[in-house]
């Protein structure tokens, strides 16, 4: 069948089946002989006999060949490219390129993308030189319109996908800033042209960091911007102050000067356009200064960051007097309908309120204040909502004291609104009640204030389901913060309250409908009640359980009548019944924890649900670790006596561990270590089984790679749980670690950081483990000192890691309990200055915790101890 034909099955024809067998038949090309594959695509591709639709789809298809989001897939979808012989290369290369003259819009898109994917391979290598100055030559002033557009696409989306610190691509910086500024400038008479080009420079900023540092052509460029944001075309507009944003955010430190002459009023003026999308942008502008001076206040206060060279223009103070008062008025901006969640120019001035609150602290207080007292009586419903969003947005910020006051005050005619006739004020209410509670919860009284405050919150349960998402929010973190400033734990703020706030919650949670997650809210703050309960609310928490159990049998009744085919559901309503037991199996895991070992009373009935909905989960289960977790909570309520579970759990836990594909994996490795801790020696019996499973998956090179540092803790975890046992593992476990605290980062992304740091966290906590576990067999350990100690130089050498308190502390732990358990044997290692310098240096900085202090005091110790047995011999 003609490849034509077979793209248009896959993309047009209204038969399912078709469409299917059409697209499997293009997948069996692609795997049977990629080059003509590739080459026939590219041929419909530039064929203007063909239809739009199959052309852009043979050009997707090429495109998606050689570029992925997963690294691995990219690097094999490059080989597999670079392999292709030369002149075809050149042949596939000349169509796309001529495809980017189309005079069809669409094809010509399609092509721009595959140009850049196959750049993205190419340049890097310095190959298709001729690529950059073709397309270049394309955007000057007397070529068609169509053609600049396409070649400023392609541009664009060059720069966008390449690694900006690339020298070949930067070689071409200045050709690409010509190119974009030509294309962008007032005198080009094609808005078409002008929004691709805008379009452009934001992909390319990076690029020409070296031009923008050079006054005169970063002037130009600013300039260029600067009059489009006044141009007639109100997309053009909005395209500029985006650029103006993404130059903000890189290049900060040169804006003063532009600030003074031009942006100040310029996006002042753009904030009070007719057009919602230039305001908004506009708006997206200040947001962007606030969190660019937040991050340099945080550098400023950072012991590492505070020697570089960060400097605040305070151009949001500066601003604030022109700028705050166009932010409440856009706030009366709002979407008419409440089910409408579309960006809107509200939602952004409130989003910005709230980062200028954060930056200029104080100064937001009175006009804000000012705004409220005049709005929230109003006859106006709008006036009414910003109001009350004006006052939730600036609470993250100013001092607290001023707004305890403050709060004291609003709160009476705040929370009377949450019987607002408008259902939009009374969401907002709510949220900024919410808001009050997380940020600000000690201006609430709790004998005068939190009772009307619950009243509210209880009749808000029974309203719309975006107010009770909201109220369900607030009464989360009503709980968890003022139950965090109670001295006594037995004590429970909330304890009045409950006998009506459970039946509210639980009639909340029965909702058939999850409608804005309002029955995901309504148990998520079940949970928070029962994890913060007091002794003395234990019936009412034993009435929860009570009513989760059997929700959690009802739920699974109706599973197997539809895996029987007794019952029909559609996908989203299996989607609606697997969510409901996730919510009931989290709010079950949380009772479990809070009962504690008294839990051992139901742990026969808690683990024959388990595991009949464990024996019923099909492959694309969604819950399975919602089910490990609420098991791992009864291992750790019920300690050894989990044992008596285990024959019948095990073969789940087995293969579980075995699906390494899967998420479900990571649960059962972080199980098994749980349920080593529960058994202690008790798991020796086991032991082999998982050491084996866990050993085949961490030496499998094409096992995904998150794998492999929770297996690592988990050894660990396993040697100070058996102890001696341990040793028949040492050797192999140790030569992981080896090879695991040597291995370099797969690239330099920081990806790659994260994947190192974590890896390396993990060798650490498996020699604490192993060290623990071996704490009285010194003897095992001694010929491996010099592999730790290497490693600890690591620790030591690396500012991410040493920086971590988790980690410091950690590895001066360790340097303490090997100084312990040789304590009559010299070890030379401790008189090294390294060693010291790393064990002082918790008391030379701020950074760290009293916990983390107070181990490496203890270290130290360990250490003179040392140092002195040394010096004795």
């Amino acid at each position: 069948m003609e490849i034509s034909v077979l793209l248009e099955n896959a993309i047009l024809n209204p038969d399912q089946a078709v469409r299917q067998n059409a697209e499997l038949e293009l997948r069996k090309l692609c795997e049977n002989d990629f080059v003509q594959y590739v080459g026939l695509l590219i041929q419909v591709l530039g064929d203007e006999s063909k239809r739009t639709e199959i052309r852009m789809l043979a050009g997707l298809n090429v495109k998606n060949e050689l570029t992925s989001k997963d690294p691995l897939r990219k690097q094999q979808q490059a080989e597999r490219w670079i392999q292709i012989n030369t002149e075809t290369k050149e042949q596939f290369k000349h169509i796309a390129l001529s495809t980017l003259l189309s005079n069809d819009e669409r094809v010509a898109n399609q092509a721009a993308s595959l140009v850049a994917a196959i750049a993205h391979i190419e340049l890097p290598r310095n190959e298709w030189p001729t690529l950059m100055d073709i397309i270049v030559d394309n955007t000057k002033t007397e070529k068609p319109v169509n053609v600049k557009r396409a070649s400023l696409l392609t541009i664009g989306y060059i720069c966008d996908s390449s690694d900006p610190n690339n020298s070949v691509l930067q070689s071409y910086s200045n050709n690409i800033l010509i190119a974009i500024v030509q294309g962008a400038q007032s005198a080009e008479p094609s808005l078409v042209v002008r929004k691709t080009a805008l379009e452009a420079l934001m992909n390319s900023l990076e690029f020409i960091d070296a031009n923008f540092q050079r006054e005169g052509e970063r002037n130009y460029i600013m300039q260029v911007v600067c009059e489009a944001t006044t141009s007639d075309d109100f997309e053009l507009q909005a395209l500029a102050f985006g650029s103006l944003a993404k130059i903000m955010s890189l290049y900060y430190d040169y804006m003063s000067v532009y600030m003074e002459k031009a942006l100040y009023n310029l996006t002042v003026n753009g904030m009070r356009s007719p057009n919602d999308n230039v305001a908004c942008m506009a708006v997206e502008f200040w947001s962007t200064v606030c969190e660019i001076e937040l991050d340099i206040q945080m550098n400023q206060g950072d012991e590492e960051t505070a020697q570089e060279n960060f400097v605040s223009y305070n151009f949001a103070l500066i601003a604030l007097p022109d700028v705050l008062p166009v932010l409440l008025s856009l706030l009366t901006k709002q979407n008419d309908d409440l089910e409408d969640d579309t960006w809107c120019v509200a939602m952004a001035a409130a989003a910005c309120l709230q980062l200028f609150a954060q930056n200029t602290t104080n100064y937001v207080v009175q006009p804000t204040l000012q705004f409220v007292e005049a709005n929230i009586g109003s006859n106006n419903w709008r006036e009414r909502e910003a109001a009350v969003m004006a006052f939730g947005s600036i609470l993250d910020g100013p001092d607290r004291n001023e707004l305890k006051g403050l709060i004291t005050q609003a709160l009476p005619p705040i929370f009377n609104l949450i019987t607002d006739e408008n259902l939009q004020v009374k969401e907002t209410v709510s949220w900024c009640l919410g808001r009050i509670a997380e940020l600000v919860v000690d201006a609430i009284d709790v004998n005068t204030m939190l009772p009307p405050i619950i009243d509210a919150l209880i009749n808000g349960l029974k309203d719309h389901p975006k107010v009770a998402t909201n109220c369900c929010w607030t009464l989360i973190n009503l709980n968890e913060q003022l139950n965090a400033l109670r001295n006594d734990s037995s004590i429970n703020v909330f304890t009045s309250y409950l006998p009506r706030l459970i039946p509210a919650l639980l009639e909340l949670s029965a909702s058939t409908e999850n409608e804005h997650s309002c029955r995901t809210s309504a148990y998520e703050a079940l949970s928070t009640i029962v994890v913060s309960s007091a002794d003395c609310d234990k019936p009412l928490i034993s009435q929860i359980a009570g009513e989760s159990l059997q929700r959690l049998n009802h739920s699974i009744g109706l599973q197997m009548q539809f895996q029987t085919g007794k019952l029909i559901m559609n996908g989203e309503e299996k989607a609606l019944l697997e969510e409901l037991q996730s919510n009931i199996l989290s709010l079950l895991t949380n009772i479990i924890r809070r009962i504690g070992e008294g839990i051992i009373e139901n742990s026969n009935e808690l683990m024959t649900k388990f595991l009949e909905l464990l024996q019923i989960q099909t492959e694309d289960s969604i819950i399975e670790e919602d089910i490990f977790m609420a098991i791992s909570a009864i291992a750790t309520a019920i300690d050894r006596h989990f044992e008596a579970y285990m024959p019948t759990f095990l073969p789940f836990l087995t293969k579980a561990l075995n699906n390494v594909d899967s998420p479900i994996c990571d649960s059962a490795v972080g199980l098994v270590v749980d349920i080593c801790h529960a058994l202690g020696d008790s798991f020796i019996p086991y032991c082999q089984g998982f050491m084996n499973i866990l050993g085949q998956i961490i030496t499998n090179i094409n096992v995904r790679r998150e794998l492999k540092p929770i297996i690592l803790s988990c050894f660990g975890d396993i040697a100070s749980s058996i102890g001696p046992e341990f040793s028949q593992y040492l050797e192999v476990v140790m030569g992981i670690c080896l090879n695991a605290q040597t291995s370099e980062p797969y690239d330099d992304s920081i990806e790659a950081e994260d994947y190192m740091f974590s890896l390396q966290e993990s060798v650490l906590n498996t020699y604490v483990g192993i060290v623990a576990g071996l704490h009285d067999n010194p003897d095992q350990l001694y010929n491996y000192l010099p592999q730790i100690f290497s490693f600890l130089t690591i620790i030591y050498s690396s500012p991410m890691l040493i920086n971590n308190d988790d980690v410091y502390r950690a590895a001066v732990g360790l340097l303490g309990d090997i100084a312990q358990i040789f304590h009559s044997q010299p070890l030379e290692y401790y008189a090294q200055e390294w060693v010291t310098n790393f064990l002082k240096r918790a008391k030379q900085s701020s950074r760290y915790s009293q916990s983390t202090k107070d181990t490496a005091k203890w270290a130290r110790d360990q250490q003179r101890a040392m140092v002195s047995l040394l010096n004795s011999n």
